[in-house]
């Protein structure tokens, strides 16, 4: 079924897909009795006097106070927007409360994520929840579906070096272009952010999710930031000497190198003010 099938969307807010098909018919229907309704969508009148009640109590119809008994279909921007206040409602509620069980206890642990929607949703909260640096060798499409939290956390004053194939402009990333004197059969994904958190991925050419692994381990996030931070500055000064570049630039790129001792991880385990400058 196509995710714009009326039936289908609604079905993902909460509908039952007899509820779902009830509104849709009424949309383009209105009004209706009951049993023209359970006719024309094919259903047991029943079912549909019964479901018919369950939007009535949702806010999705409004029914006539009559013998005939009348349904019409709430305005479909008006019943979305009662949907997406009472959704606010409920997850700020829902916050709250589990703000109140408190916040989860350091985890060395190393987590596979197997699929590529898990991957993009967590590529993009550890982007929210970046500090300081971030780190990042990332496939074209991946950097589609995370630009706005990347561009959101370069406004207010992350470091960000992005190695990808993408030619998008990215105000305030320094971006390195993905060179590779070998075409490898899969598309390599490395994050890290702050030092303290890693992500790390084989895609298949094709886009699909091959293997992924997370961790918040800070020592094994560092050892990760130090090899890819290595990489990323060798490659631009690589590009300085095959641009003939003169030793003021070529010492201007190796002084861009950020080492793992500039992290917040490092400043942790270092039992150093982690809010302190490391610039």
């Amino acid at each position: 079924m196509s995710s714009t099938d009326p039936v289908h969307s609604l079905a993902q807010l909460g509908f039952t897909n007899l509820e779902a098909e009830i509104y849709a018919f009424l949309v383009g229907e209105s009004p209706a009795t009951g049993y023209r309704i359970a006719q024309a969508i094919g259903k047991p009148a029943a079912n549909t006097y019964k479901a018919i009640q369950t939007l009535e109590r949702k806010g999705a119809v409004v029914v006539e106070d009559g013998v005939s008994r009348q349904c019409r279909a709430v305005p479909v921007d008006e019943l979305l927007g009662r949907i997406s206040r009472e959704f606010q409602t409920h997850r700020d509620l829902a916050s709250r409360a589990l703000k109140e069980l408190g916040q989860p206890k350091a985890d060395d642990r190393v987590y596979q994520i197997r699929s590529l929607e898990g991957l993009t949703q967590r590529l993009r909260q550890m982007i929210v929840d970046s500090k300081e640096i971030v780190l990042a060798s990332v496939p074209a499409p991946v950097l589609k579906e995370v630009r706005a939290e990347v561009l959101e956390a370069a406004a207010r004053g992350v470091d960000i070096v992005i190695r990808s194939d993408s030619e998008d402009e990215l105000p305030g990333v320094e971006s390195v272009a993905r060179e590779s004197m070998v075409e490898a059969p899969w598309q390599e994904l490395q994050v890290v952010v702050d030092g303290d958190q890693h992500l790390v991925a084989f895609l298949t050419r094709e886009g699909e999710l091959e293997k992924a692994v997370w961790s918040g381990s800070s020592f094994l996030s560092l050892i990760h930031h130090r090899g890819l931070a290595a990489e990323l500055n060798l490659q631009q000064v690589a590009s300085k000497i095959r641009d003939e570049a003169g030793q003021k630039r070529l010492l201007r790129a190796l002084g861009q190198h950020r080492s793992a001792e500039t992290t917040r991880a490092h400043r942790l385990l270092a039992n150093e003010d982690p809010t302190a400058s490391a610039k």
